[in-house]
């Protein structure tokens, strides 16, 4: 009697039973993470794996190529920035304390600056790439300029360019990053405090 074998699995094609939809939000993450930590060029696919405790073929599995989860993961964490953004903006309290919230959380960890990864990332993308990650920041930008637009119909902030505004707000937050910003205050709330104290003071009108 022959003896029957199992059908071989794709190259790259994880095992049966593997709920596909778990890996593939864990690599999502953990790319991310890495990618928003050191940038493009350090992270490789094998760092990727190992940390998620796959193979690098289950990656390719999911994605075709580095630039493309690059693409995913970076866009998927931006949506998800603004999403928080636009919730944490709309809770009750003074205008100050919104934007602190905002401020806190996108201090809690450091990571490299957008323009810094996006000038090493570009020769790697595709111009439809780099448009997915640009129009997934500039959705960003979006809501803060809209609740800086409000606060200028209000007559609270003074009249100026609100996406200006939402993009000179994000890059002051990036301070946060420097060492010796942070060593300089006893926890994050107080320098997202500080770091918003200077925002407002530059952009509320003065009667």
């Amino acid at each position: 009697m022959t003896k029957k074998t199992k059908p071989s699995r794709s190259p790259g094609r994880p095992k049966a039973g593997t709920d596909q939809t778990s890996v593939q939000s864990k690599i999502l993450m953990t790319a991310s993470q890495l990618f928003m930590e050191y940038g493009y060029e350090p992270v490789s696919l094998q760092q990727i794996a190992s940390l998620c405790h796959v193979t690098k073929a289950s990656i390719y599995y999911h994605f075709s190529s580095k630039p493309e989860l690059f693409t995913v993961a970076i866009t998927r964490m931006m949506d998800m920035g603004r999403q928080q953004t636009a919730l944490r903006l709309e809770e009750p309290g003074s205008l100050q304390q919104r934007l602190e919230s905002v401020a806190a959380a996108k201090m809690q960890q450091s990571h490299v600056d957008t323009e810094t990864m996006m000038r090493e990332a570009e020769s790697y993308l595709s111009a439809d790439q780099l448009a997915q990650i640009r129009e997934a920041e500039t959705q960003i930008f979006d809501v803060l300029a809209t609740h800086f637009k409000r606060e200028m119909d209000s007559g609270y902030f003074r009249s100026a360019n609100p996406m200006l505004l939402a993009q000179a707000f994000t890059s002051l937050l990036m301070l946060a990053n420097r060492e010796d910003v942070r060593s300089m205050h006893g926890s994050i709330e107080d320098l997202a405090h500080e770091l918003v104290s200077l925002f407002l003071d530059g952009a509320v009108q003065r009667k």
